[in-house]
């Protein structure tokens, strides 16, 4: 096992690492996969493993790891924990407590799909029936998670495992996949992976969202154009971090994954905190000809994303509003800078100099971002130095400030619709299917 891999599982790895590195010389002999995918499931139906193991890919060796999880702000959370606590400690059968949550009869479900090889503490290994797929299950509904850790922290223990796994030969293929329970894996998802550039850490899937409700499909119809338009109009400004941050599309390598010390523990944005690091270690690759289906619905697990902005579009909607979105304007601001970054090097000492070419939003909107700071902060380095630390700098969050101060500033959100006709740029669409 590597120095990277030995800092992080001893440092900042989740307390599960630490049960599987104790017991691991008991797994089975014949666990050995090629691939690993995490899902984190909160409110979930076992749909997504029947789904998985009746497709292609559960034929080659594959382990899914389901953290099954939920918060602890939940007032039956406690219920629960001490049910579950109590059949455990006085050795009645988990299956007298039927019916309470939806996290518990998924976890029954795991269980039922294959034999128990190997369970310590809140983790179980189950080898499926007549399948080559394994199921590392993680029980983080009884000693349920801290609500503001959310699902940034069920990835995280998810991934966490599984590059554990990788470090000690467990998984033969160095990439991690990150998904959710509402995406449908295409049959070339595993295989798309070997194809990658050596200098890619990271990988996108291409994706697009469907649902049999009309509704529903039209308002993620508009979210998933707004997240298309959003990452065009950050490829045009050539900004290096114009890629999509959906925590279902992702894979990344396991090595990089811990030099970047792991999803951050948010209840939501784990994985643009996350892509923000790992892009900073390598390239960012979109695989655009292998598409994730992901199931298009309303929810509320979430403070923002996907769910709670399909259900604001249909509340807009309803009362005949339109959805709104970022100016155009503001994405060519962002080239303006980023075109004129190459010559701030030469001016580090009169930024009053560098700055009569920008417009008055633009320098308004630098300065609320720290801009002069960074560059008192690395006057002294050499060229070379100070553009490396630029592009540091000035990374997707830095990118989604200043796009944020010249919106509340300056260009005000405008239709999604006529965004889409008068941008400067092109916004390749996912066709709308006729329902």
């Amino acid at each position: 096992m590597s120095k990277v891999f030995n800092q992080y599982f001893s440092r900042y790895a989740e307390n599960e690492v630490a049960v599987l590195t104790q017991y691991e010389s008991r797994l089975p002999d014949e666990f050995t996969v090629d691939h690993v995918v995490v899902i984190p499931a909160y409110q979930e139906t076992s749909a997504f493993i029947e789904r998985f193991l009746a497709a292609p890919l559960s034929t080659s060796p594959v382990l899914m790891v389901v953290v099954i999880n939920e918060p602890i702000a939940e007032p039956i959370t406690e219920l629960i924990a001490k049910s579950v606590t109590e059949s455990r400690r006085e050795g009645s059968s988990i299956d007298d407590y039927d019916g309470i949550n939806p996290q518990k009869a998924l976890y029954q479900y795991a269980l039922s799909c294959g034999d128990n090889c190997w369970q310590y503490d809140n983790l179980t290994l189950i080898k499926v029936t007549k399948s080559q797929t394994w199921l590392l299950v993680v029980d983080r509904f009884t000693h349920a998670i801290d609500k503001e850790q959310g699902v940034g922290l069920a990835r995280k223990i998810g991934t966490d495992l599984s590059a554990y796994l990788i470090s000690v030969k467990r998984v033969r293929q160095t990439w991690i996949c990150s998904s959710d329970a509402d995406a449908y894996l295409p049959d070339d998802y595993f295989n798309a992976l070997h194809k990658r550039d050596k200098n890619t850490v990271v990988c996108c899937f291409n994706f697009k969202h469907s649902s049999e409700n009309r509704s529903i499909h039209q308002a993620n119809f508009l979210y998933e154009s707004a997240l298309r338009y959003y990452v065009a109009g950050l490829h045009y400004a050539h900004s290096p971090y114009a890629f999509f941050t959906i925590g279902s599309i992702l894979a990344f390598k396991a090595e990089v994954y811990v030099q970047a010390r792991g999803f951050p523990k948010r209840s939501a944005g784990e994985d643009f905190y996350l892509l923000n690091k790992l892009a900073k270690l390598g390239a960012v690759e979109f695989i655009e000809d292998v598409t994730v289906e992901l199931e298009a619905r309303t929810s509320q697990r979430v403070p923002f994303g996907t769910g709670p902005a399909v259900q604001k579009i249909l509340d807009l909607q309803a009362g005949h509003l339109d959805y709104c979105y970022y100016h155009p304007e503001v994405f060519t601001s962002l080239k303006t800078v980023l075109s004129a970054f190459p010559t701030l090097w030469h001016y580090r000492g009169d930024l009053i100099a560098w700055s009569e070419q920008l417009s008055k939003p633009i320098s308004e909107a630098l300065n609320q971002i720290g801009f002069e700071a960074f560059v008192e902060k690395q006057i002294n380095n050499n060229e070379k130095q100070f553009n490396k630390q630029l592009v540091v700098w000035f990374d997707a969050f830095k990118t989604l400030k200043f796009i944020h101060n010249l919106r509340e500033n300056h260009y005000q959100d405008i239709p999604l619709a006529q965004a889409l006709l008068t941008a400067p740029f092109t916004v390749k669409l996912n066709n709308e299917p006729k329902l």
